[in-house]
């Protein structure tokens, strides 16, 4: 499955999620907690941040691609969210790092 397709899939799931459509009941799915005090992602979120061109899919470049193909359709779902939430975290703390 192509990384579109992937996040084309999670966005149906989000929105049937939301329109009550969901039919998967399995609230007990596992799946890695994604640290918040890593240096490489760290940087990477940096390289994002000091490049003036455009990166076309900049959570696909934060996303491992061996963790997204082991996980299933759920698990796959919370770690986008927890690569988006700890990617905006970075953001925000190297924001204020360079501010000061």
């Amino acid at each position: 499955m192509k990384n579109n397709d992937i996040l084309k899939n999670f966005a149906l799931r989000a929105k049937n999620k939301l329109l009550g459509k969901d039919t998967k009941e399995n609230l007990h799915s596992k799946i890695k907690i994604i640290s918040f005090k890593d240096d490489a992602f760290k940087e990477k979120v940096e390289y994002l941040l000091d490049r003036d061109d455009e990166i076309f899919n900049p959570i696909h470049f934060l996303m491992d691609d061996k963790v997204l193909k082991s996980l299933d359709s759920e698990q796959r779902e919370r770690y986008l969210l927890a690569t988006i939430d700890k990617y905006n975290r970075f953001k925000n703390e190297i924001i204020m790092e360079r501010s000061c």
